[in-house]
């Protein structure tokens, strides 16, 4: 082979190295970019999905308040709402797996017609309230009982105003309070000595118009039993405005209330049997959450029952895990501020990421 042909063959061998050198450079440099557009694209995907559940009504429009309808489109909007992130009291009610009437993970997953993502759904208030007693003193006629109530977020003290109600079968008391700029407040009130049994402190703390947060506390009253455990004699679902009461024992509840903040009211007994009872809850116009209440004597000891329910039913957890540390590294989750019935809560979607 001629001298030039080889200096011909080995410059062009030179000039291909040198180009797939260059090329290779230029894709290491830009492999991080590349690997940002897709994890930026992924996030912005799962944020789209995470808003779509909380802004979207569903199909039928009406699955949360009708039990009957099936699911088609999965989504928790409130239908018609005039404003964003507005969710349906039944929808959110219906998510909580205590209800009766309670929806699947696999119902709500397969409906969301999105096949690779598992996801989450949190909703709870924005702050915390705890309860604490503090003094009780007895006399001939009635026994005065004094609580400390704390108000925080991630330890953080919340200053709050407080509407708090104690009931003891059909008797209630009311009084209102607030918290200190260090989170804590003092209520005190009476109950009469003639009932005795399981009683409920109801605590209403409003921080911000809208911002509302509830705790209640069960508490022995005049007994040297301990008070009932959560659904002993009946467990409370509400939904469409309806509350449902399954009856565990022969007992039955005599007396149903309505608590919000600003107001209380007994509710109507429509149907019933021996093991379920129906009652109609008041649409009433108040920036706040319900607090359902059930009492009754037990048959055994003659001492008063009482039974609670939220409604919406809320705090929630609804959907997959995402506990161990490999799950939660791939997963996406996103907070909203969320009303429900006029009142903010916090939402957190959390999304299996693909």
């Amino acid at each position: 082979m001629p001298v030039t042909s080889l200096d011909t063959l080995l410059a062009s061998s030179i000039m291909i190295c040198l180009a797939l050198a260059s090329m290779a450079s230029v894709f290491v440099a830009i492999q991080p970019f590349l690997k940002y557009q897709a994890s930026h694209h992924e996030v912005e995907a799962n944020l789209i999905l995470a808003e779509y559940m909380l802004i979207e009504d569903g199909t039928p429009a009406s699955w949360g308040s009708n039990v009957n309808e099936s699911m088609v489109i999965f989504g928790l909007a409130r239908e018609n709402s005039p404003v964003p992130f507005e969710l349906d009291i039944d929808k959110v009610t219906r998510l909580n797996e205590k209800n009766v009437y309670n929806l699947s993970f696999l119902e709500a997953f397969n409906s969301l017609n999105v096949k690779d993502k598992p996801f989450r759904i949190i909703i709870k208030s924005l702050f915390n309230i705890t309860v604490n007693l503090m003094s009780r003193e007895e006399n001939d006629s009635d026994i005065t009982y004094r609580f400390n109530i704390v108000a925080e977020r991630s330890n953080f003290p919340i200053k709050a105003s407080l509407k708090c109600y104690a009931v003891i079968e059909d008797y209630v008391v009311s009084c209102s309070s607030q918290t200190s700029s260090l989170g804590e407040g003092l209520i005190e009130f009476s109950l009469p000595k003639s009932l005795s049994g399981t009683a409920l402190l109801i605590v209403f703390a409003e921080a911000e118009p809208k911002v509302l947060s509830y705790t209640v506390h069960r508490f022995a009253h005049n007994s040297v039993n301990p008070p009932s455990f959560e659904g002993k004699y009946a467990l409370l679902s509400p939904l469409n405005y309806t509350l449902r009461a399954d009856l565990n024992s022969s007992n039955k509840i005599l007396h149903a209330m309505v608590f919000t903040y600003n107001y209380v009211f007994n509710l109507t007994e429509t149907e019933g049997n021996s093991a379920t009872q129906y009652f109609i809850i008041p649409k009433i116009l108040d920036e706040s959450l319900m607090i359902l209440v059930g009492t009754g004597l037990n048959a055994s000891s003659s001492e008063c029952f009482a039974e609670w329910v939220s409604y919406p039913q809320i705090p929630l957890d609804f959907g997959l895990g995402f506990t161990s540390k490999y799950q939660l590294a791939d997963s996406f989750s996103s907070r909203f501020l969320v009303t429900i019935n006029s009142a903010i809560y916090e939402c957190e979607v959390i999304l299996w990421r693909s």
